[in-house]
């Protein structure tokens, strides 16, 4: 374990879209939503003659953190550990705030100043006693979403977005970026039929950080999704074998009812990049779990790492 995870709301960001926002004099609810579906989602508009503060939208990061420290103190660990901490890319804060990308890109730069802000405060109050994990499915969603022409242009927005939200904190804190197809009521977004997208990205992105001087994260690479089990057909994997070297892949391939295709993903996933993965995975995190299916992903998981291990 490379860290303790500390996340308030089991449900990614809906508390933060549904009451925070929701409370803001600068935004009016243009509809609401439980959050069941991703048709069901609340989202807002700036309410005309009001202007929208970045301050006025962070996710309390910061704050969060330090009860997680606190906590962490009263915890018999059995030695120094650090926390990771949770920090929703703005590209998906400002898609689920605002419901559209049109509606995204106009109020992305104020919701990056909000988030950039935040990592920096982690950064300068904790250092290197954190882990941030920059998690983002829109990401992919947008490769999806987009014609396969126009990737590269996509690929070069989002590496600079990404760049910018890494660099606030570098080179102190260690990052994990978490890529996933969305999970909502466990219900991914779109099913995905290989691995294109993600290794474009993920080698433009470990280009642009190198040229920057700042470290490449180990990268969370979705392979199952939702309740699916992973793919097994090798065609699926094949983008992996242009992958960067150096970048390291912890393998979203676990999915606890299906053992045996989860073991074949983990092979044709090792056999494509030719090189052993930095860790085994869910597809996403456990938050749409029951507690008895994450605690058997996590059994599965911690079986597949002790047979790589040994080999």
């Amino acid at each position: 374990m490379t860290a303790l995870p500390w996340d308030r709301d089991p449900r990614w960001i809906i508390d933060w879209l549904t009451y925070h926002l929701a409370s803001l004099p600068a935004l009016d609810q243009v509809r609401g939503g439980d959050s069941r579906g991703y048709d069901d989602m609340p989202y807002y508009r700036v309410r005309p003659g009001h202007r929208l503060r970045s301050e006025d939208i962070g996710l309390a990061r910061v704050d969060q953190a330090d009860a997680a420290f606190a906590a962490l103190e009263r915890l018999d660990t059995g030695g120094p550990m650090r926390v990771q901490v949770g920090i929703p890319n703005a590209l998906d804060l400002a898609v689920f705030a605002f419901g559209s990308i049109d509606a995204a890109c106009e109020w992305l730069p104020v919701v990056q100043a909000a988030v950039v802000d935040e990592v920096a405060g982690l950064a300068a109050r904790w250092g290197d006693r954190l882990q941030l994990q920059l998690e983002t499915p829109a990401v992919l969603v947008a490769y999806h979403h987009t014609p396969e022409a126009a990737w590269p242009e996509v690929t070069g927005r989002i590496i600079w977005q990404v760049a910018e939200v890494l660099a606030a904190a570098a080179p102190d804190v260690r990052w994990v970026v978490h890529l996933c197809y969305g999970d909502l009521e466990h219900v991914p977004v779109f099913t995905p039929t290989d691995l294109r997208s993600p290794v474009l990205l993920l080698n433009a992105l470990a280009d642009l950080l190198a040229e920057r001087g700042i470290p490449m994260p180990v990268v969370h690479l979705p392979i199952a999704s939702g309740d699916s089990p992973p793919s097994t057909d090798p065609a699926f994997f094949s983008a992996l074998r242009s992958l960067r070297p150096g970048v390291e892949i912890i393998a979203g391939v676990v999915a606890e009812d299906n053992p045996e295709e989860t073991r074949e993903a983990l092979e044709l996933t090792v056999d494509a990049l030719g090189r052993p993965v930095a860790g085994v995975a869910a597809a996403c995190g456990y938050g749409r779990r029951t507690e008895s299916a994450a605690a058997a992903n996590l059994k599965l998981a911690a079986q597949l790492a002790k047979e790589w291990s040994a080999r």
